[in-house]
């Protein structure tokens, strides 16, 4: 894979998001396992008059000091949502969102990569907090979705971030703090055509040995790994860092989440049924 992004403006992981069929009981099962969520809030857009009008989605977000975690649910299916097909996939982790300072510079070097972006959109949504309240704000656009592809892949500017990041939500009870890496997973002959894409998008390669690579967004990063089954490439892992696994460790006890491994560093939790994909809780400072 060769890196062809700019290196004008540095693109971070700015959220995952997953498509969830029954919000309140995704926000449930994270409240369960000691995260902070923000209040159900429901996405709004601007059409092509201008005009304020719903986008047909609601979400919860878990917020941390790097990244966050974005529970959405398709609320309106003829509202126009572009992530209305995926429902009809899949549910569990369908977005990729990449962080840019500055989205409609980083649409036109998408553009230069060869990489098809759709138009840049004003999206919004109310934020309230005992810190502050108000209208989050964001410049937003992303690459048409398909059903073949892995994720989603969007660009998100954030307009207003103080409202997103008020304090009291990176406070976890389970020590949570930043979102660390998003894990691919798949037949090797596909994971190569999904990397220089994700290279387009403005990842940057940090290493490769084989058909695995490791690439680089800002203080995360993206694994892709083969596998000896095959089969299409998909989110398979999300790696979340914690100060402390001790809350995290008794949570997942009390709900009998199956572990997949276990130890004073690392504990990673089976959420296949539940969310498509397994949870790396690991300890860091």
């Amino acid at each position: 894979m060769q890196t062809r992004v700019s290196t004008d403006q540095e693109i971070d992981l700015d959220h995952v998001g997953f498509i969830v069929e029954d919000l309140s009981a995704a926000r449930d099962l994270f409240v369960d396992l000691g995260f902070t969520l923000t209040e159900r809030a429901d996405h709004t857009r601007t059409n092509e008059h201008g005009l304020k009008v719903s986008a047909g989605s609601s979400q919860h977000s878990i917020m941390f000091n790097v990244g966050y975690i974005e529970l959405m649910q398709i609320t309106d299916p003829h509202a126009g949502h572009q992530l209305t097909p995926a429902i009809h996939e899949r549910y569990g982790l369908h977005v990729l969102a990449l962080g840019c300072t500055d989205a409609r510079q980083w649409h036109m070097q998408c553009e230069k990569n060869g990489m098809a972006a759709r138009a840049v959109m004003d999206w919004s949504r109310p934020v309230s907090t005992p810190e502050r309240s108000g209208l989050a704000r964001f410049a937003y656009f992303d690459a048409p979705w398909q059903a073949s592809d892995p994720s989603y892949i969007c660009w998100v500017q954030h307009i207003t971030p103080e409202l997103v990041r008020s304090p009291s939500l990176l406070r976890h009870p389970n020590a949570a703090h930043a979102l660390r890496a998003l894990h691919y997973t798949g037949a090797a002959d596909r994971l190569g055509p999904w990397g220089a894409r994700l290279e387009r998008a403005g990842a940057r390669l940090a290493s490769q040995q084989g058909s695995a690579s490791r690439l680089r967004l800002g203080h995360s990063f993206i694994s892709l790994e083969s596998t000896a089954q095959g089969g299409p490439v998909l989110p398979s892992a999300l790696t979340l860092e914690f100060s402390d696994l001790a809350q995290i460790e008794r949570r997942s006890d009390r709900l009998q989440l199956p572990r997949l491994h276990d130890s004073p560093e690392r504990l990673s939790l089976d959420l296949r049924e539940a969310c498509g994909l397994i949870l790396h809780a690991v300890k860091g400072s």
